[in-house]
Order: structure tokens, then C-alpha cells, then sequence
């Protein structure tokens, strides 16, 4: 596999550690970006395999149309969709969606490393395993895990600002989430956001992302309404081009709109990875993880097959 273009620069690991997010321009080489690219739409050709994939341009339309049927279709693998709308109407809280004609679709589809040995080579060998553990301060990296997000042009879907951390059954702070892309991206394609800082406050509650609504039986506080009150937090988004890579870490808070424009599609792969004191945390209502093939105690270092080891530190770097 490809390595880095470039060493990872103190200042951005400086930025990653005070902001919660940094952005690598250009880290990654055409051949990387290119082997992404073809496993993200491999990905997209066989989510009728997934039992991870979800259409949330669709669950939304149901939604407002009160189309059960197909809601009750969707409604298998990881989530209960029929209850989590109808929690989402109960809350009262609206749906995310821009003022936009909506011919796009928001997809999603999870552990894509499960049933595609390229992607897997991509997340586990090379230069994005180098990435993490350029940040993260440890003398080994476990994978943890993967998602991709597709969001086509004239999608008005929003992601609901987020945090990663309470969906990962994981505590501790060593564990970054990289945002590659392999389209342009702005923040009129759909281009991320983050709270820079937040990932040294309080763990909240997880969403449904297409709604501020928590998740159904989970933990913590509601996120405060940050899509109603831009200006009263420290909101920086980044326009970023394939090649570069932005990294956070796991409890920043974060999120999107949808997409804008008339023919740019937004596609990118989320990869997540995990230092020396991460430790394996139950946590209830967060999406069940069905390509697993054990489960680790409360406890546990993160270990076996489902959490390999991807980089270890070199005794010259431990010297210096």
C-alpha cells in the first residue's frame, strides 16, 4: 500500500490536540485516493448485501408521507427504523432537512472492511494506520472500525451535529475518526463542520443524524441545539479536496448539511482508530456492531480479529 506523501507536521498534531479536528492537505497520493474511491463505489453496488446500509433520504420521505410499509422494510440489521421514527414524532423535534428539491439521497453503509478485502487493506496496511499513529501518542493503533457516506447531488438531508463517542462501545482518549474524501467537498456540498474544543467537554447523548432526537434507551444529556444557534459556538468547516484528510478526535462534536449542488456528489469513507488506553465500554442504545465476530468484557483492551492491530511504535521513535 501507498505510504504518506508527507511526514504529519507538529502544528497539525498541535491542532488535533487543542481544537479536536485537524486537517492533513494532500497526505494521501493519487493511488490511494483512487483504490478509496473504487471500494466506496464497489460498496455502493453491493449494500443490498449489507446489513448495515441505510437510505436516509428514503426513511426521511417515509417519514413525512407516514409510509409504514416501507419504513417496516428498512426497519432490520442494525436499527429498528419504525420505532426510531416514532420516537423521532414523539420527541417533537424536527426532521434536518435543507430547503432544496431533494432528488438526492443520503446512503450510508457500515463496516465495508467486513465483505471488502481491497477497503480492508486500505484501513489496516499503509498510510492511513501511519496517520493515526502520528496522533494519537501511542506505542500501538488498533482499527476499530469503518462507515461510508454518500451524499448525492440535491441531497437535503442534514447530519445532526454529533458526537462519535457515545455510538463506539469504547472509553478512554486515545481514538481519532479520519474523514477521507474522494470527491471536492464545501460546505454547500456537504462538507463538515466541527465544535473546535469540544472534545474536551461532557460525553452527550447519541442522535438519530437525521434529527437531534437521541437515540432510543441511550445515555447522557441532549446535545445543546447548535443547528439553531451557529454563532454561539466555535463552528469551523473546512473545504477539502481528495487527497486530504481531516482527522478528529472521538468526542468532538460535529456535523453537515446536505448537498447543495446540482451535479457534485460527496462521498467518503469514516475510519476510526484506537490507542494504548482505549478499553471496551457496554453502552445501551448505541447501533449493534453484527459483523463482530466476539465480544470483548467491560474492561478489555481492544483486541482479536475485530480490532487488529494496524501500527506499532518503532524503538527509534520511542527514543526520540
Amino acid at each position: 500500500m501507498s505510504a504518506l506523501t508527507r511526514p504529519i507536521t507538529l502544528d497539525e498534531i498541535a491542532a488535533y490536540n487543542v481544537a479536536g479536528v485537524t486537517l492533513l492537505r494532500g497526505v494521501l497520493d493519487l493511488q490511494s485516493v483512487n483504490t478509496l474511491r473504487r471500494c466506496i463505489d464497489d460498496a455502493a453496488e453491493t449494500f443490498a448485501e449489507s446489513q448495515c446500509f441505510y437510505d436516509l433520504s428514503a426513511i426521511t420521505k417515509a417519514t413525512e408521507t407516514g409510509d409504514a410499509e416501507t419504513l417496516s422494510e428498512i426497519s432490520g440489521g442494525q436499527h429498528n427504523i419504525a420505532a426510531i421514527v416514532e420516537h423521532v414524532k414523539e420527541s417533537k423535534r424536527e426532521l434536518l432537512i435543507d430547503k432544496i428539491d431533494g432528488k438526492g439521497s443520503f446512503l450510508l453503509d457500515t463496516a465495508i472492511s467486513a465483505r471488502n478485502r481491497e477497503f480492508r487493506r486500505f484501513c489496516t496496511l499503509g498510510a492511513v494506520p501511519e496517520i493515526a499513529g502520528a496522533l494519537l501518542a501511542s506505542q500501538k493503533v488498533n482499527f476499530f472500525g469503518d462507515q461510508i457516506f454518500i451524499k448525492e447531488p440535491q441531497t437535503r438531508e442534514r447530519t445532526a451535529f454529533h458526537q462519535d463517542a457515545p455510538y463506539f462501545e469504547i472509553e478512554g482518549e486515545q481514538c481519532c475518526v479520519m474523514w477521507i474524501p474522494v470527491d471536492p467537498a464545501t460546505v454547500k456540498t456537504g462538507g463538515m463542520m466541527y465544535v473546535r474544543g469540544s472534545h474536551r467537554g461532557r460525553l452527550y447523548a447519541p442522535n438519530v443524524f437525521i434529527s437531534q432526537t437521541r437515540l432510543p434507551g441511550s445515555e447522557g444529556d441532549d446535545l445543546p441545539n447548535i443547528e439553531g444557534a451557529m454563532d454561539r459556538f466555535d463552528v469551523v468547516h473546512f473545504d477539502v479536496e481528495p487527497g486530504d484528510v481531516l482527522v478528529h478526535h472521538y468526542k468532538t462534536i460535529h456535523g453537515t448539511g446536505g448537498n447543495h449542488s446540482r451535479y457534485q456528489v460527496r462521498r467518503a469513507a469514516s475510519l476510526r482508530y484506537c490507542g494504548d488506553d482505549i478499553r471496551f465500554k457496554s453502552r445501551p442504545g448505541v447501533p449493534r456492531q453484527l459483523h463482530h465476530k466476539t465480544r470483548l468484557e467491560d474492561g478489555a483492551p481492544l483486541s482479536g480479529v475485530d480490532f487488529p492491530v494496524v501500527w506499532r511504535q518503532r524503538k527509534d521513535q520511542r527514543a526520540a
